[in-house]
């Protein structure tokens, strides 16, 4: 395959920095990656654009760099791929070449995103659009031709997310949750305080956020922030079960690593979460909004410790995982820039 693709490679804050989606080029060695510039000179020239034109870009979060990068892929003139459509796909949408979009925000926050009609004004102008969980297709087929509109996962370094190796003995079980974005802190709360009143502490409660100065957490919570990879991996296989209350989604970077690291998840039932856990062992779903259910649920995983089912559901955890590694990811990628490519 030709090397003409670009790609931007700005990650947006509500993206882990663990498991970003640019880590896709890392697979993708024939794109050329477009960032914002470094030079002093270049974000000053940045800065000053961005201050003038921002007010036309609809988008509700469109920063400078993420403004400098935009214009840096309007002026390619060969096929371009954008990263994060979400914050950084407008004034590009001007330029004389093919280009991909991948969105990664629920249909009802893109809704909210943007009026209609710039929806129409804007998606109009990708060639091809890469959603990463199935409920986005219905709300990309309002603005395009469905052809157009591609399904392809989130992925999930298999390599560097692995589980542990014998499990470990003895030790209080230890309850994960990471991240921030869309997370239900009500039912995180709650199912935090049944545990505790129910185990005291016998049963480790740990939250891995950035918004650990944000909120009040319930006393026996132990809140981590700005952890390295190597860390929230070793947090990962430690676990009992990873909980992640949601109030939507699409992929879930969180729930990936975990499942990588062979670790059975507790999760909110909704927007592409089942797509990515399927309906076997690695997985319980509850209903949004559910504390009761999601408590239940927990409790059943650590009811299962040091058992054949635990055994089990970390197989199938990692089992599943290995669907979304990076490799197989990106080979479903270049299938959207060869579309590319015969537009030129």
């Amino acid at each position: 395959m030709p090397h003409t693709v670009i790609a931007s490679a700005v990650r947006v804050p509500w993206h882990s920095h663990h498991g970003g989606y640019d880590r896709l080029l890392d697979y993708l060695p024939e794109a050329k990656r477009i960032t914002a510039p470094r030079g002093i000179t270049g974000q000053k020239i940045a800065t000053a654009a961005h201050h003038w034109l921002r007010r036309r870009c609809p988008l509700p979060f469109y920063p400078a760099e993420h403004f400098a990068t935009d214009a840096r892929v309007l002026v390619g003139r060969g096929p371009a791929h954008i990263l994060y459509g979400d914050e950084q796909f407008w004034f590009s949408r001007h330029r004389p070449g093919p280009t991909a979009v991948t969105y990664h925000q629920p249909p009802a926050h893109l809704a909210r995103f943007m009026q209609a009609t710039d929806w129409r004004r804007l998606a109009a102008h990708a060639s091809q659009i890469i959603a990463v969980a199935p409920d986005q297709l219905a709300f990309f087929a309002n603005h395009l031709s469905e052809e157009r509109v591609h399904l392809i996962p989130h992925g999930i370094d298999t390599a560097a997310f692995t589980p542990a190796g014998a499990p470990e003995t003895g030790g209080r079980p230890m309850l994960l949750t990471v991240g921030w974005w869309l997370r239900d802190w009500d039912v995180l709360d709650m199912v935090h305080d049944r545990l505790h009143r129910r185990y005291g502490n016998d049963i480790e409660m740990v939250v891995v956020t950035r918004q650990a100065d944000r909120r009040t957490w319930h006393p026996a919570v132990r809140v981590l922030e700005g952890v390295s990879e190597l860390t929230i991996a070793l947090l990962y296989r430690r676990a009992a079960a990873v909980f992640l209350p949601l109030t939507d989604a699409t992929a879930n970077n969180a729930l990936l690593e975990a499942l990588a690291c062979g670790t059975p998840v507790v999760a909110t039932d909704t927007g592409g979460i089942s797509y990515y856990t399927g309906h076997g062992p690695a997985a319980l779903l509850t209903p949004l909004g559910d504390a009761a259910a999601a408590a239940e649920a927990v409790e059943t995983l650590l009811g299962e410790l040091g058992t054949a089912a635990h055994a089990s559901r970390r197989a199938a955890a990692r089992e599943r995982a290995e669907l979304f590694a990076w490799p197989r990811i990106a080979d479903q990628v270049r299938s959207v820039y060869r579309l590319l490519e015969e537009e030129r």
